[in-house]
């Protein structure tokens, strides 16, 4: 007599390769989410730090911002307001951010010229430590490893 089917082992195999499989492929996916979702920040900051640079051609001066959100959201992403230095610069973010951007001048009694940080910070996987980055006039947008890479 010829049965058809798979028997209870076969099965098991593939059951077992199929977890070993999602235990590879699940913390693998889970950190390409966050650092799509983290790759706002360093985009933002360039962004401020060309308005930046773009005031200060006009106006021969930089502006602060205030953080605007005052804190990052973590996981989920929060409406921009556009107010106080954001706005005087024109700069906004295309939708809602995760971070949280500010603006700090340096006098230019102390600096020639005058210079300026922006500062993006977030906290993507919302375990309360900050990922930072930060860019000035003279350095381009760098990553600050405060032990959280999200």
């Amino acid at each position: 007599m010829s049965k058809k089917g798979f028997t209870l082992v076969e099965l098991m195999i593939v059951v077992a390769i199929i977890g070993i499989l999602a235990a590879i492929a699940i913390p693998n996916f889970v950190e390409m989410q966050y650092r799509a979702k983290r790759a706002e920040l360093p985009a933002n900051v360039d962004g401020i730090k060309t308005a930046e640079m773009g005031y200060d051609a006009a106006f021969d001066t930089f502006i602060a911002a205030a953080a605007n959100p005052a804190a990052p959201s973590g996981k989920a992403p929060t409406a921009w307001v556009v107010t106080g230095g954001f706005q005087t610069l024109g700069w906004q973010p295309d939708g809602q951010v995760r971070g949280s951007y500010t603006v700090t001048t340096v006098d230019a009694a102390t600096t020639p010229g005058g210079d300026f940080v922006v500062t993006g910070q977030g906290d993507i996987d919302g375990d309360g430590v900050l990922s930072s980055y930060t860019a000035t006039k003279s350095i381009n947008t760098t990553f600050n490893n405060n032990n959280d890479t999200y």
